[in-house]
């Protein structure tokens, strides 16, 4: 069902890709993709994910403008652009999943359902293989029905995509602010791999 990480947190492979979780730094994963929640206009809100508050002095600017020159963003979707700033810590890649009507404004659920899907797939385009996305739509002082609704969204979504064998990922990683919400994305993980995947004799 699952593989044991080096630090002793389950992993869950779904194919041919590897399912953890992480508590803390998106920015500190080894991954070449980040996953950050957008608003419609492209413009890096304040970012309470540890890690990344510093991501628009390490090349947010950059990576801001890009954004915003796409703009207006549809919800639900995903869009791509580079990670300058980023380089030295081996992100090559920054995913907007766009799932925040404007600043300040909280994510529904249905654009998160949509987001996620989009943002793989997005990543999985750019033939980069390993991602670290935050948990999309959870709010820092959400209440734990709210933070529950979201992690069996992004979780259903999630699995979804590997099981239709969209994105061509080798490691994903989601990474979550607290770890009593880490250990509800791992229970939830659990339960999508016994309940819908298909065992491989």
């Amino acid at each position: 069902m699952y593989v044991n990480e080096v630090d002793g947190r389950p992993a869950f492979r779904f194919g041919r890709t590897i399912v953890s979780v992480a508590v803390g730094d998106l920015l500190g994963q080894e991954a070449e993709v980040v996953v950050v929640a957008a608003n419609r206009r492209g413009v890096l809100g304040p970012l309470a994910t540890p890690g990344l508050s510093g991501l628009r002095s390490l090349g947010g600017s950059e990576i801001e403008r890009e954004a915003m020159s796409l703009a207006p963003l549809d919800l639900g979707t995903a869009i791509v652009t580079g990670a300058s700033g980023l380089e030295e810590r081996g992100i090559r890649a920054v995913v907007h999943a766009v799932v925040h009507p404007a600043l300040g404004e909280r994510a529904r659920i249905e654009d998160v359902r949509r987001a996620v899907p989009a943002a793989l797939t997005a990543a999985s385009k750019s033939r980069l293989r390993s991602v670290a996305m935050p948990l999309l739509g959870v709010e820092s002082l959400a209440e734990k029905a709210d933070v529950d609704a979201m992690v069996a969204a992004v979780v259903d979504e999630l699995v979804g995509s590997l099981r239709r064998s969209i994105p061509r990922l080798d490691r994903l990683t989601i990474v979550c602010r607290f770890a009593e919400h880490a250990e509800a994305v791992e229970a939830t993980l659990a339960k999508a791999r016994q309940r819908v995947w298909t065992r491989v004799p």
